[in-house]
């Protein structure tokens, strides 16, 4: 998208945060939108005006093209600002779930689901669309069931193994506050993890999704330093993706003091908001005890790795993790890189949560 499409998407996402009024975009990524529009527009006399505006007109048609044009103005002079809008803007908000592609029925109205699309086309009479309605709610509730499962729709217990991101990734031991249902749950103990388990945090070609081969095979070894760590890493790589360059790299360490990885981790976080300004924040599921995802373009037309990747870094108790993915080039699998990455960090996250966990 050019910088007057891209900023009128992006301000369009804030009007509809401002009216309450749903989008296509999930709540999260349209949060994170509508917080880098207003901190961008809030930075100049200008923009705070524009936002002013905004706000105190419900979000009229009038301002929302003044605030676009300061918006755009801010693109065009600011290629990171460009890149992290279109790193939200283009990615899908559907995978896995059920969304209405239109707030209002006109013609005929798909309702993307997963990545297929039902279309439903407006009755013209009222006892039409009174069965229409009723016909949509019945179809997404048997998508819903189907998707999600009747367990966890009627709130019964998974059990710790049912499914990615059933474990508790809370630090430190139980502390008796959980209810007394008798249900067992994962609790993280920090510890220190020798270097055959941080070796086994990293995910082995067999954990990985189909197409994945081995770049550089999982391996084990004592951190540098005399802070008592563990590392382990791995290099994957997909032929079939992006003329077979497209790859995930896993670094995993394991200290025995969880303060260590604590202070590790907030050190890169201040890094990366600091001094790095190369890396863009951008807006991810939360992966063990705290995590951060970031953004950023290779343009060394000698490297193979030219093109836009994605670095997520998470602390899992006492394990840090930093995950590569990249390049994402371009075409249809560009369409879904974002979950496809958060897919592969879940992966280790897991692990990492099962090598510190007690039931």
């Amino acid at each position: 998208m050019g910088a007057d499409e891209l900023a009128a998407a992006a301000v369009g996402v804030l009007a509809a945060v401002i009216t309450g009024t749903a989008t296509s975009m999930g709540e999260q990524a349209g949060a994170a939108v509508a917080q880098i529009v207003r901190d961008r527009l809030g930075a100049s006399d200008r923009g705070r005006a524009a936002l002013a505006d905004l706000e105190e007109s419900g979000a009229s048609p009038e301002t929302r093209t003044g605030a676009s044009a300061v918006l755009a103005e801010e693109i065009k002079n600011d290629p990171q600002l460009q890149h992290a809008l279109t790193v939200h803007l283009s990615a899908p908000h559907a995978a896995g779930g059920v969304v209405i592609d239109r707030s209002r029925l006109r013609g005929d109205n798909p309702i993307l689901v997963g990545s297929g699309t039902i279309n439903f086309t407006k009755p013209k009479s009222a006892a039409g669309m009174v069965a229409l309605v009723l016909g949509v709610l019945v179809v997404l509730a048997v998508i819903v069931l189907a998707v999600y499962g009747g367990s966890q729709i009627l709130g019964s217990d998974a059990s710790p193994e049912s499914g990615r991101g059933s474990a508790s990734a809370t630090a430190g031991k139980n502390d008796g506050s959980a209810s007394g249902s008798g249900s067992e749950e994962r609790t993280i103990t920090p510890r220190a993890l020798t270097v055959a388990e941080a070796k086994d945090v990293v995910p082995g070609l067999e954990d990985m999704p189909s197409g994945w081969a081995v770049s550089s095979a999982r391996n084990g070894f004592p951190a540098e330093g005399d802070e008592g760590c563990n590392a382990g890493t791995a290099n994957y790589e997909n032929p079939e993706k992006n003329s077979g360059n497209l790859t995930v790299t896993y670094r995993v360490t394991a200290c025995r003091n969880v303060r260590t990885v604590i202070d590790g981790y907030a050190e890169v976080l201040k890094g990366v908001a600091t001094s790095n300004p190369d890396e863009t924040r951008i807006a991810m599921p939360k992966c063990g005890d705290e995590s951060f995802a970031t953004s950023y373009t290779v343009t060394d037309s000698q490297s193979d790795w030219n093109g836009d990747h994605v670095e997520i870094r998470a602390r899992v108790g006492a394990v840090y993790i930093d995950m590569n993915y990249g390049p994402i080039g371009d075409g249809p699998y560009r369409l879904d890189f974002l979950e496809r990455a958060q897919e592969l960090m879940q992966l280790v996250c897991d692990r990492a949560v099962a090598s510190q966990s007690t039931p």
